[in-house]
């Protein structure tokens, strides 16, 4: 709003030129946004960022923009003029804080806020904080102490503040910076000293009022404040949330940390945790670089509620529960990267929906996955002993939660079958372009116990992926998958016997409402491997609601002739609970459109 007002107004180009060193770098999207506010088009704003050369890697440098706009001698000129003193400009991060893009989202937020560098100079950071966030307020039930995402901002401002002015240091005494600093810094040296006279929760001191949850953070205090900021954000960004559902419940800022054992409490199925995460519409799991988080046992009893018991008390028609993984540790990232639980918002709607979830999700540190794969429940660790008896038991079903817990327990297997799954599912298309042994992703999704799956194969894979990878994957998906998406188009090594592969495959998922199969414009599918296919096809005349089927082959060769069509037409005529079929063929075959019509539903064009 501050760039756009400028512009419309006489500008003050020097001032202008540091809001936009303030904002550094933007998506493209969001450049767009504010130059059409000030009646530029689209295209005067693509031929701005062709002409500039501030576009790189999706993301516009401003201050390159900003030079084109106004060259630097215009600024140099109105200066030498007198019209107007230049702003500060907020100072950039220092070389040796090696803050990355996505995680220095603070370089200097107070200037969004509206506070000038001298109304905060000399300030404490609590006394800074209350400068940001005001009065505070009392609420009575943890699970609406949730934090707004500019109230972490706050937070960072904080942070800065306190490592370049005042010298922050850990309990070695050991200088901190503001891309080291985690939650167990923070709470000794801010939330506590800031919340010590009222003794109440940090969220208690910046809100207005009850901030009920919208999602709950499941993560490792260890994590830099940074980073979990930016995973935070670059979340809402994906799932395109708006204000009202951008609070984020996070146990440090969540519970008083006067009284944490009171908060917390015996049994966690009472938990402040617990209480907050029946009211959220998800998780968001924040994974550090060694994956540390997840041999924590907080963190895997929080992955334990999110991924199996809020299923198994989901109420039939409710939303489901979701369960993301995000994480700001990939060096060649500029911004964090997330695993949703299905298709995002940021995956837009359409045909090519599941090649931008993938697109998206591929940057997600493969390494990461691979030490994910190997995280064992009953392994996990305490601060206190007591905790981790208590949540190993609450897993494994025992009523006595003091009991010292069982060493081996199926439950304990189930949630490392879950967990293995979740990070399976995501990166299996990349092992598979990687080349790299499959055995230990199959056995991992095959547990999952995912209901829904989208596996879209595309870049190296269209060369990469031949006929075992997939007869590995068909005889691997879960058989509690309601909703299957699996993309092969242009994947040039494919033949029947991927196709026979897959017909076998849902002769076991007996509960699949809806299921998209696309092998086209590469895969080598004839009539052999169509009528193989059909036959998996007809044994889910119980189940299946919603098919769409792709099989055209590239550039109109004709491998499917009329007796392939009239298979897998014998096949769709067994699918009494069928609502909706979209299947493409190169031939017009009469035999599909007459069991469509048998159907109820509607008749297919010449290539449909």
């Amino acid at each position: 709003e501050a760039i756009s007002s400028g512009f419309m107004s006489s500008p003050n180009w020097p001032s202008l030129r540091c809001l936009f060193a303030a904002v550094g770098l933007l998506e493209q999207g969001d450049f767009e946004e504010i130059f059409q506010q000030i009646q530029l088009t689209k295209e005067d704003i693509h031929q701005l960022l062709l002409e500039s050369g501030a576009m790189k890697d999706g993301l516009v440098d401003c201050v390159k923009a900003f030079d084109w706009i106004c060259p630097v001698n215009a600024t140099e000129q109105e200066e030498a003029d007198g019209d107007a003193p230049p702003a500060a400009c907020p100072e950039a991060p220092e070389d040796s804080e090696e803050i990355s893009p996505s995680g220095w989202v603070a370089k200097d937020e107070a200037m969004e806020f509206g506070i000038s560098t001298e109304a905060i100079k000399g300030l404490t950071p609590p006394e800074l904080l209350q400068k940001l966030a005001g009065e505070g307020c009392s609420i009575p039930a943890v699970e609406d102490r949730a934090i707004q995402l500019n109230q972490l901002v706050y937070v960072l401002v904080c942070i800065r503040c306190g490592c370049k002015e005042y010298g922050w240091t850990d309990a070695e005494g050991q200088a901190l910076t503001s891309s080291c600093v985690n939650l167990y810094h923070l709470v000794e040296l801010l939330v506590k000293p800031a919340t010590a006279s009222r003794e109440c929760s940090f969220v208690e001191l910046m809100a207005e009022g009850p901030q009920p949850c919208k999602w709950f953070v499941s993560h490792w205090w260890g994590e830099p404040v940074c980073d979990f900021t930016a995973c935070l954000r670059q979340h809402a960004k994906d799932r395109n949330l708006d204000r009202a559902a951008r609070y984020y419940w996070v146990c440090a800022y969540a519970n008083n940390q006067w009284n944490v054992s009171g908060e917390i409490g015996e049994d966690p199925s009472n938990s402040s945790f617990r209480r907050a995460m029946r009211k959220a519409s998800g998780t968001v799991s924040i994974v550090d670089k060694d994956a540390f988080c997840y041999t924590r046992v907080w963190c895997i009893y929080e992955t334990y509620v999110s991924t199996l018991e809020q299923a198994a008390h989901q109420h039939h028609g409710s939303e489901r529960y979701l369960f993301d993984i995000y994480t700001n540790e990939n060096p060649d990232a500029r911004e964090a990267v997330g695993i949703t639980d299905g298709i995002a918002a940021v995956d837009g709607t359409g045909p090519k929906q599941a090649r931008r979830k993938r697109h998206r999700e591929w940057r997600f540190p493969f390494e990461l996955i691979q030490k994910a794969l190997d995280i064992k429940v009953e392994r996990a660790f305490a601060s206190r002993e007591s905790d981790r008896r208590m949540i190993l038991n609450s897993i494994a079903g025992v009523s006595d939660l003091t009991a010292p817990p069982d060493t081996s327990h199926p439950g304990y297997d189930l949630l490392n079958d879950v967990l293995h799954g979740r990070f399976s599912a995501a990166s299996f298309c990349k092992a598979s372009s990687l080349s790299v042994d499959l055995a230990k992703h199959a056995s991992a999704l095959s547990c999952s116990q995912l209901q829904t799956l989208c596996l879209h194969f595309g870049g190296d894979c269209l060369e990469k992926l031949v006929d075992n990878a997939v007869v590995i994957l068909a005889s691997n998906l879960p058989e509690t998958l309601l909703d299957l998406f699996l993309g092969f188009q242009g994947c040039r090594k494919l033949t029947d016997v991927s196709a026979a592969a897959l017909g076998k495959a849902l002769q076991r998922l007996k509960h699949l409402h809806k299921l998209e199969l696309r092998l086209s414009t590469g895969p080598q599918i004839t009539d052999d491997g169509l009528c193989a296919f059909a036959q998996g096809l007809a044994s889910r005349a119980d189940s299946l609601e919603w098919l769409a089927l792709d099989f055209c082959p590239k550039g109109g060769k004709k491998r499917i002739s009329e007796a392939g069509c009239i298979a897998l037409a014998e096949g769709l005529e067994h699918l009494q609970l069928l609502r909706q079929a979209r299947v493409s063929l190169a031939p017009s075959s009469r035999a599909l459109q007459k069991s469509l019509a048998k159907l109820g539903l509607l008749t297919p064009t010449q290539n449909e």
